[in-house]
């Protein structure tokens, strides 16, 4: 199959790689050069606009980080919709705001273009052994046109409902993981500063009541090592915060804790971390404390 790939960051490189090795022909585009050239140099090909690649591919994926670049990219100029490819499917892997991905589904349609919004979990890790769990809102024969390409990208891909279902989906999980981030955060630095050591303290938590995955990729992969190189940035969850924020007060929905933790990020971002890991949300509440979870 012709299959286009847009946006080639930390997810989305490794996505598109995944489409090569699956033996599609695979058709990239990306603001940045190095990903580009690695995806060259696995035997994909390379567009100069999204609407250049729309109008050579039959199945369309985006991995972007915002609303605003989701919308440049398919509406914008010599944007997908500008290609106005009929029946193009496309598969839109960002984690954005239910009424925007149904805004951009609504211009495409209006071009003949099919659009899914599909955000995923998981992480780079999963990204690269192609074991991402999908989240997928959309018709049912669009969802089952894509999901022959979608289950070679992911281990789990769920069909959640019609079109906004998906990041609706998705930013529930993005609530609760984020969240926990900043109480997981907060125990740590508690108990530390009670002088307990935190090696020991994350055994006994990951062996309690208070284990989770996000106890259990936190602590040990970044707190532990200091090493908050990105998986998934500060400055992205705040906008996956923000998204789930939005779509409360437009339904009704009080979210205390999710606005709490929004604040404990944007603090975080504030005093410089905006580009490391989530997990970085634990620096400012050590630098309050006057600890350091793990060694000097």
């Amino acid at each position: 199959m012709r299959v286009g790939f847009i946006g080639l960051g930390h997810m989305g490189r490794p996505m598109a790689l995944n489409l090569v090795k699956a033996g599609h022909e695979v058709f990239v585009h990306s603001r940045s050069r190095g990903p580009i050239e690695a995806l060259l140099a696995a035997g994909a090909r390379e567009a100069k606009s999204p609407a250049e690649l729309a109008a050579q591919v039959d199945w369309l994926g985006t991995c972007l980080l915002t609303p605003e670049q989701c919308e440049q990219i398919y509406l914008g100029e010599n944007g997908v919709a500008a290609s106005k490819k009929q029946g193009l499917l496309c598969v839109d892997f960002a984690t954005i705001a239910p009424a925007a991905a149904r805004r951009i589904g609504t211009a495409l349609a209006a071009q003949g273009i099919r659009y899914l919004d599909a955000p995923v979990s998981g992480g780079p890790w999963a990204a690269s052994d192609a074991t991402l769990s999908i989240m997928v809102g959309a018709s049912e024969a669009d969802f089952a046109a894509a999901r022959p390409v979608l289950e070679q990208l992911g281990r789990k891909v769920y069909h959640m409902g019609p079109p906004g279902a998906g990041v609706s989906t998705k930013i529930c999980n993005n609530m609760i993981t984020g969240t926990v981030h900043v109480l997981v955060g907060e125990a740590m630095v508690l108990g530390t500063k009670a002088g307990i050591d935190p090696r020991k303290l994350y055994e006994v938590l990951a062996g309690s009541s208070a284990r989770s995955n996000t106890l259990e990729r936190m602590v040990p992969k970044f707190v532990l090592p200091r090493n908050f190189e990105p998986q998934s940035t500060v400055e992205s969850i705040i906008k996956d915060l923000e998204a789930a924020i939005s779509t409360g007060k437009s339904l009704g929905v009080r979210l205390l804790l999710a606005s709490i933790a929004q604040q404990c990020y944007m603090e975080a971002a504030g005093l410089g971390h905006a580009q490391k890991d989530v997990s970085a949300v634990i620096l400012p509440m050590e630098e309050v404390a006057g600890v350091q979870v793990g060694p000097a």
